[in-house]
Parts: structure tokens; sequence; C-alpha cells
């Protein structure tokens, strides 16, 4: 028996572990033990005083398996095994009245409670199983997570560096443009003044008279746009605060402009002609409409160009508003158009002509009069222009200011 109890060893060490630890498997093997063991007892006559060896041993054998019904049942098959073996044919004695059979109770119950811890141990593991395969698969999403706010962070930084990178780019570009601005205004302003002063003096006829045609030539020559944007600059424009027939002073932007235009345009004008003096600087608001009149035909080759006028009485302010049905200005290049040097395209820049600096001046006129200007636009429907300057009805309007403010100069 010993021999045949070691061949089924190594036969057994040849199954694989997963069929082994199988619960159909365990219970057996444990099966196969009971007999095998109580047969030997049986045999050599100590079945009776072994039992509780055999017993234990065959509990410890389905412990292994951690199962509660391999344990009662361990325990079950036992107790059939010590009833049978001590109760011999041919005795008086039957299964019932044995001796034997008050050990069975303590058996089965010796049973159940083994069979409880090990069932209870058996949830504490798998409960401990869990929670350690939980705490790894956190443990890997914490990583995961960890390595993608680290590459988001490496991103911002970089983002951040490229940010700083450019600003410190874009704060050198108009370092240079201020450069210019200054040298164009250093070198030229000499010269420039010299050529300007003599310009007026013919276009305010000092040495006879000129023909339209003439005055418009001479008008182009005097447009100032890099000496007036460097005089912003430098803060050298102040406001002259008088009297202005605003009619008069429209009847007389008007005026400059009648003659062709080259172009399939209608220049409309609408405003009435009961408009109230006011106080303001005409000088500036001269320089704003036409800015805003010429860049309207500038980008405008065939429709219609309105330009109207009203005085809120309400908000004690003069509205101006310059609508054309020209080619438009993207939205997301609205906010750029009043800076210095910027166009709101450079193809069309190159095509219509211009620097980029005649709405930066409308804006800082805008500005020292105290008043707003707001852009709507669509591309390939036109643009509108509205400026609202602030302006007090003026009660000590000079009459002979009239026939000055109605000549404005036309500086294209």
């Amino acid at each position: 028996m010993i021999a045949a109890a070691l061949l089924s060893n190594v036969l057994l060490s040849h199954v694989p572990q997963s069929i082994l630890t199988r619960p159909s498997a365990v219970a057996l093997i444990v099966s196969i033990d009971i007999v095998w063991i109580a047969s030997g007892l049986w045999i050599k006559g100590n079945f009776g005083s072994d039992i509780f060896f055999l017993y234990f041993f065959i509990l410890f054998l389905a412990a292994m398996g951690q199962n509660l019904m391999l344990i009662v049942g361990a325990g079950v098959l036992v107790g059939v095994m010590d009833l049978t073996l001590h109760v011999a044919p041919g005795q008086s004695q039957s299964i019932w009245t044995s001796p034997s059979l008050i050990r069975v109770p303590f058996i089965f119950t010796a049973a159940l409670f083994y069979g409880h811890l090990t069932e209870k141990l058996r949830k504490e593991q798998r409960h401990a199983a869990l929670e350690k395969e939980f705490a790894e698969k956190m443990a890997r999403v914490v990583h995961v997570q960890t390595q993608d706010l680290r590459t988001l962070a490496e991103d911002l930084r970089m983002n951040y560096e490229q940010s700083k990178q450019q600003a410190m780019e874009l704060e050198k570009a108009n370092k240079v443009k201020d450069e210019f601005l200054g040298v164009m205004s250093h070198e030229l302003r000499t010269p420039l003044n010299i050529i300007l002063g003599y310009t007026r003096v013919v276009t305010d006829r000092m040495l006879g008279e000129i023909n339209p045609e003439q005055e418009r030539a001479l008008g182009k020559v005097r447009n100032q746009y890099i000496l007036q944007a460097t005089k912003i600059e430098a803060e050298g424009v102040k406001v002259e605060s008088y009297a202005v027939n605003l009619a008069a002073f429209l009847d007389g932007l008007k005026s400059a402009y009648e003659f062709p235009l080259n172009k399939e345009i209608q220049l409309d004008w609408n405003y009435p002609g009961d408009l109230p003096a006011v106080r303001t600087d005409a000088e500036k608001l001269k320089h704003i409409l036409q800015n805003l009149i010429n860049n309207a035909i500038k980008f405008t080759e065939r429709g219609h160009i309105t330009v109207s006028a009203r005085y809120l009485s309400d908000r004690r302010a003069a509205e101006f508003r310059v609508s054309d049905s020209g080619i438009g200005i993207p939205k997301e290049l609205l906010p750029v158009i009043f800076k210095r040097f910027h166009q709101a395209d450079s193809t069309e820049t190159r095509d219509h002509g211009g620097v980029g600096l005649g709405l930066y001046i409308v804006k800082k006129f805008i500005d020292l009069l105290g008043g707003e200007v707001g852009v709507e636009s669509e591309v390939g429907q036109g643009s509108t222009f509205t400026v609202t300057v602030p302006c007090e009805p003026s009660t000590d309007f000079d009459p002979t200011e009239e026939e000055a403010d109605s000549n404005p100069q036309l500086q294209p």
C-alpha cells in the first residue's frame, strides 16, 4: 500500500496544476485518500484508535481545497467509514446501536466549523485579491494620467516659451516701427514741411487762381500720414475746440468730392440741413471723415458709398456714418484694422495702395475728441464705419467762420 501511495504521488506530479486545483479533482483525491487510509487502518486493526488521526488528516486535505462543501462531505464520508468498519457483519450491533455512532455528530460538527473558517478565509483572500487587482489597476491608471499630465505640462511649457518668444519678437517689431517712424519724421520733416508750405501757398491761391484738377493734384501732395502718425506718437497733437456749423462743414466736405471718381460709384450724402452749430475740432473731424471716405472709394470698384450725419441731442453728440458696397473686411481682422501698419488684406493693399496708417490716425483723432468708432463689415458686401463725437451745441457761432469750415482741402 505504501508503494502504491508513492506511485500515486508520482503520477499526480505529472498532472497539470490547473487540473489538480479544480474542486472536482480535489474532492476525488480526498475521497480516495479517505478510503485508502481507512482501509489501511482497518487491515492493520487500528481503525478505532486512529480514526481521529484519519479525520484531522482528511480535514487538512480538504481545507487545502478551501471549499465548505468539500470539508463537510469529507467529514460525512469519514463518519460513514467509521460506522461501516466498526460494525462487522454477523455482530449483534447495528449501525444505529454502535458506540461509534456518538462520534459522528462530533466529526460532522467539527467539519462544519472548519468548513466555515475555510470558507471565510477563502472569501477574505478573494476580497484581498480583488482589492490588490483594483489597486494595481488604479496604479496603472494613475501612472498613465501622470504621464499625460507631464506631457501636458511640457506642452504648456513649450507653448509658454513660444508665446514668450513671439511676444518678444512683436515687441521688437513694434520698436522697429517706432524707430522707422522716428527716422522718417526726423529725416523728412524739414523737406516735407517746405513742400507742404509751398503747396498750401498755391492751394490757398496766394499765387493766383488754380483749376479744380490742379487743386486735387496738389491735395495728393499734402498726404501727411507718416508725419501725422509720428506727431501723434510724440503727443504733439492738440485738440482745438471752436464753434463749427455742422451743415456748412458737411457742405464743404461734399464739395471736395464733386469730381469724377473714374469708377462706377455713386457717392450719396444724407444729412439734414438744419444741423446745429457745435463746439469741436473741425480740422481733426475733417481728417477723420476724409480718411473714411477715401478708404471707401479706394476699396469699392462699383456700387455706392453713403455719407450720413445726424446730431444726437439726448447724448449731445454728432454721429457720422460712412457705408460702402466694397470688398468688405473679414470678421477676424476687424480688431486689428485700427493698428499701425495693419491692413485688412495685404494683397488688397498692394492692389489699392496705402501704408496702413489711415485708420490708425482715424482712431487716434477720435480718441483725442473723446469719441468712439464702430465698424460692421461682411466680405463681398461692404463696410459701415460709425463715428460718434461728443460736442456741445454752440451759441456763439461766428458766421465769418462758415466759409472756412465749408472749404476743407481734400487729402486723399
